[in-house]
């Protein structure tokens, strides 16, 4: 990097490490599953593509969360991408628990049952329908390898390969309860005071 050292960027290494890493900022996904009578969504910081030939992608979630048992009891799960005009269902899908409150019903997300009897979320831009084909412990997450069964998309919402950010802004996370919208720098903070009485997740 040129320029005085001075105004240089230096990483700086300590114990608020944890605190930072991994985080911020990331586009947020909100995973949909289901087994029996039990169905939840939650939201998902940690997600990516994993292979594309097979198409894989991969989701961490932790063993406590309601929707660890789901996916791995039922064996799938959907991948579901939601445009910044649902920020709000985005933030309360990470922020109520699954246990405690059908939130499908508390953030006014409908969906539809696809071929596999997997929640696909009405308002979704882009989702994958999920297969798991592995599991795999990473420290205090399980990333779950879903191999796409089926893929299901906006047109309007891409050009090419390349998202189309004006016409379907996607949500961004930056932390602190703060979300904006990628291509247009709409802010929103949305505290988890807005949608929870208690500290237990999804």
């Amino acid at each position: 990097m040129s320029g005085n050292p001075s105004t240089e960027f230096a990483p700086k290494l300590n114990g608020d490490g944890p605190d930072y890493f991994g985080y911020y900022p990331g586009a947020v996904a909100v995973i949909s599953s289901r087994h029996g009578p039990d169905i939840n969504v939650m939201s998902a910081g940690w997600h990516t593509a994993l292979s594309q030939q097979p198409p894989l992608y991969g989701v961490a979630i932790a063993p406590e969360r309601f929707s660890y048992r789901l996916v791995k009891e039922s064996g799938q799960f959907v991948v579901n991408f939601l445009p910044f005009s649902r920020v709000e269902a985005v933030a309360g899908a990470g922020l109520l628990s699954g246990k405690d409150v059908d939130k499908y019903s508390r953030l006014d997300l409908s969906w539809t049952a696809s071929a596999r009897d997997l929640p696909l979320l009405d308002d979704a831009y882009m989702s994958y329908e999920c297969e798991v084909v592995d599991e795999v412990e990473t420290g205090d997450h399980s990333l779950f390898v879903g191999a796409i069964q089926t893929f299901h998309y906006l047109p309007q919402a891409f050009e090419g390969r390349v998202q189309n950010a004006v016409q379907v802004p996607p949500v961004a996370y930056y932390g602190r309860s703060t979300y904006e919208a990628l291509g247009s720098g709409q802010k929103k903070v949305l505290p988890p005071q807005l949608f929870r009485d208690n500290d237990r997740k999804a």
